[in-house]
């Protein structure tokens, strides 16, 4: 069943918390009443911050360290006691340094994972809610088995980002503003959450880090992409350089997947474009004999921090599929998944106004479009059916994508190489986002702020004032 709520404050239960009094992290229930988190800290322009590492001087973060062999244990926490070494790790940002050394397996042989997630005041109950965390769990500890370090438990991941949004409440940026007209909630600062695991012991062979280290700090933050693509984005296709191939660790959300983005990330945005769109090269070098196009039979990838989602004239809304295993699984990628299917019957006159607006459907077909939601694998060749081109991810939320092409690769590069170019402008995107994608960021800001639903999305928001146990469990009704 698929509930709407109405844009109005609701009453709530209250959801007892377990106190530690001895825990500088306890917090206190109040009887009768749902536990609020304090309000913004004075002083600070929320609705400018950049996205960035900011007010750093004002944070406190979370240090656990263990060895291979103890791994995680009640010692660190207990959920029986809603006890352990985690209720006191808390260290001031501005002036608890981490202590790493020249050997530290990390620094040396990349051994680290970190997992990106938001906190947002929310219009409706001004709970500060904590969007799809069991997700992001299950990407952690995926990826600490990819890099031989020890996962926490669920309840130790969840126990430390509830600790340290508590300790940093106040820099949790206010409720974002409702338009009055639509009911929707407009996009808002965040409190960025970025837990990590990493291998913080010293050594000089190529083994697994004699010690790890388990952190979590935050930072408030605007958009991924504030300021720089108010119109779409600008995606340049990287024919040269390859982000992740099959084999590897393109999956898994470790640093060494965002070290190879750099310098082609840097290289396009001298060419004046805001990102890479990442290729499978072995689908770009080797196509099938006969094939006409090398370049339109390539299969896409990603951005080098983004999703990417094409909305096709057929009614289709499609996203690269995972089973190569060159693709990070997204928390917004799924959630825009999910949306799409919960709710398609609602797009489909948005479908079908994005596909007559942009003039390619034949008249008579267009009111009878179906919505369609699909995970496979994508090529450049998709890109000439598009009517919309959005991109997705916890910092950027829902951004559309106004062009795609290629830029010329210097002759020496080439090795008398012949290269296909390619240019692609979409209907959609140039000054505003398209119909589709711009319902589809309402549904999500919707979903953030209580005012939609549906059995599926039931656990997806995790209250930070709840009891442990109930904010391992998720949902805040």
């Amino acid at each position: 069943m698929v509930v709407h709520f109405a844009p109005i404050i609701r009453s709530v239960l209250l959801l007892a918390l377990v106190p530690t009094p001895s825990s500088a992290f306890a917090t206190m229930s109040t009887e009768g009443a749902t536990k609020l988190p304090p309000p913004p800290k004075e002083g600070v322009p929320f609705a400018t911050l950049p996205w960035n590492l900011n007010l750093p001087d004002e944070h406190h973060y979370i240090h656990l360290t263990t060895t291979p062999d103890k791994g995680w244990s009640v010692e660190h926490y207990d959920p029986a006691t809603d006890g352990g070494a985690i209720l006191d790790a808390h260290k001031h940002y501005g002036t608890t340094p981490l202590p790493l050394y020249p050997s530290t397996t990390s620094l040396n042989y990349g051994t680290t994972i970190w997992e990106g997630l938001a906190c947002r005041r929310s219009p409706t109950s001004q709970k500060a809610l904590v969007f799809r965390p069991q997700k992001n769990y299950a990407r952690f500890a995926n990826g600490a088995e990819a890099m031989c370090l020890p996962a926490p438990s669920y309840e130790l991941f969840m126990r430390g980002l509830q600790l340290v949004l508590e300790k940093n409440a106040e820099l949790i940026p206010p409720a974002p503003e409702v338009d009055p007209e639509t009911g929707v909630p407009q996009g808002g600062a965040k409190l960025y959450v970025r837990p990590m695991l990493l291998g913080s012991g010293q050594q000089l062979g190529l083994h697994a880090s004699p010690q790890i280290s388990l952190l979590f700090f935050v930072s408030p933050t605007g958009s991924y992409f504030q300021g720089k693509a108010m119109g779409g984005l600008k995606l340049h296709l990287e024919r040269r350089r390859c982000r992740a191939a099959r084999g590897g660790t393109g999956n898994v959300k470790c640093c060494g997947n965002y070290a190879v983005t750099m310098r082609p990330l840097l290289d396009a945005k001298e060419k004046g474009f805001h990102d890479n769109l990442y290729l499978e090269l072995d689908t770009y070098h080797n196509p099938p004999p006969g094939t006409k196009s090398r370049l339109q039979h390539a299969v896409l990838q990603e951005l080098s921090a983004a999703n990417i989602f094409l909305v096709l004239k057929t009614g289709e809304i499609v996203t690269p599929g995972l089973k190569r295993g060159t693709i990070l699984p997204g928390v917004t990628r799924d959630t825009i998944l999910t949306l799409a299917s919960e709710f398609k019957d609602e797009l489909g006159p948005i479908m079908a106004e994005s596909v007559k607006m942009a003039g390619m459907g034949e008249e008579k077909k267009i009111d009878d479009i179906e919505v369609t939601v699909s995970e496979r694998d994508v090529r450049v060749a998709d890109l000439l059916d598009a009517v919309e081109v959005f991109v997705t991810g916890t910092a950027a939320e829902v951004v559309p994508v106004q062009s795609i092409g290629t830029s010329e690769t210097p002759a020496e590069e080439l090795d008398g190489e012949e290269e296909e170019s390619f240019s692609m402008k979409f209907p959609h995107g140039e000054s505003a986002p398209g119909p589709v994608t711009a319902k589809l960021l309402d549904m999500l800001r919707e979903v953030l702020a209580e005012k939609r639903s549906s059995e599926a999305m039931k656990d997806w928001l995790c209250d930070v004032y709840s009891s442990p146990v109930d904010f391992r469990k998720g949902g805040c009704n």
